[in-house]
């Protein structure tokens, strides 16, 4: 009798338990194109992609994106570049809320800031934002990113993408309508792309900085846009002076990293093409064969040496420019 009252009181106390316990969020969700889950503050969470390039595993989702939650909706950041992208974005968002998701922003043109907008809108409601020139970028390169990106992630992982660019844009700085937090869209005037933009809290001294930070990772750089690009990350180191930033790659980190890996590597490539030619470097070309780059090989996607000898060659056609 005292052997089955105990083991009857010792199954009440384990459905008790299981009663009271309550499932919490895995900060990696268990499916293809996995984000780590990263909580930065009690409303802002940063979804953390992979460092490598567009893959049919992760679904185009190898960028930092984001969401913030406020009293009345959410705001994602960034729509992943498919829409089988876009729907594991959503499940990583409904592990933490579920309130509604009333705003997407796309905070450049590149394809995984943008190529979700259709299953954001269509699906969940959202108003697509973006700055004028982000707009504009995802007009002209539209064709040429849907085509990249499905080469890269395959038909199946593409399937039921389609071309859906933001519907309300502005020019310089925009402030969304968001019940608790305050939150503003600070266009870059251009970085990796023509169209990147900041997603600033300036009461959490937050920024989601997009394209314009590339944290662990070697960026690339666009024709014409290397000194517009300093001119930015200056402008977020004397203007905003975050003091947490979430990169568009990588992970959550400091403004002082953020530089380094940005900012640090993009000064010398200028500086570095500058003394080059000063030395009779006698074209792009050649700067970059004879730059030296190794102080950042530390940096993911390194040893791509077409990727940054494209980086140097870019630059050091800004350069040349400016002598001519």
């Amino acid at each position: 009798m005292r052997r089955k009252a105990f083991l009857h009181g010792a199954l009440a106390v384990l459905v008790f338990l299981m009663g009271c316990a309550h499932p919490t969020p895995s900060t990696t969700l268990p499916d293809t194109g996995t984000f780590k889950t990263v909580k930065v503050h009690e409303r802002v969470y940063a979804l953390v992609g992979e460092l490598g390039q567009r893959s049919p595993s992760n679904l185009g989702n190898n960028m930092t994106a984001g969401f913030i939650i406020g009293d009345d909706g959410v705001v994602v950041i960034d729509t992943s570049g498919s829409r089988a992208g876009a729907e594991v974005m959503v499940k990583a968002i409904r592990a933490v809320t579920d309130k509604p998701i009333r705003w997407a922003v796309n905070t450049g043109g590149q394809d995984h800031r943008w190529l979700g907008n259709d299953y954001f809108r269509s699906v969940q409601g959202a108003r697509i934002i973006a700055a004028e020139e982000g707009l504009k970028d995802q007009r002209a390169r539209g064709f040429q990113q849907m085509e990249m990106a499905r080469r890269n992630i395959g038909e199946a992982g593409f399937a039921g993408t389609k071309e859906v660019h933001a519907d309300t844009t502005f020019k310089g700085r925009h402030r969304l309508d968001v019940k608790g937090v305050q939150v503003e869209l600070i266009y870059t005037g251009g970085a990796h792309t023509g169209g990147d933009l900041w997603v600033w809290l300036p009461a959490e001294r937050i920024v989601f900085a997009g394209d314009s930070v590339f944290a662990e990772r070697l960026l690339g750089i666009q024709p014409g846009l290397g000194f517009q690009w300093i001119a930015a990350l200056e402008r977020l180191r004397d203007e905003l002076k975050p003091v947490t930033v979430i990169p568009g790659h990588g992970n959550v980190t400091t403004l002082d990293k953020a530089l380094k890996d940005s900012l640090g590597y993009l000064l010398m490539l200028r500086d570095g093409s500058r003394k080059l030619i000063v030395d009779g470097a006698f074209d792009p070309v050649e700067v970059a064969e004879k730059l030296d780059q190794s102080a950042f090989s530390y940096l993911a996607n390194f040893d791509d040496k077409r990727f940054r000898g494209q980086n140097a060659v870019r630059m050091a056609e800004e350069v040349f420019a400016l002598q001519k």
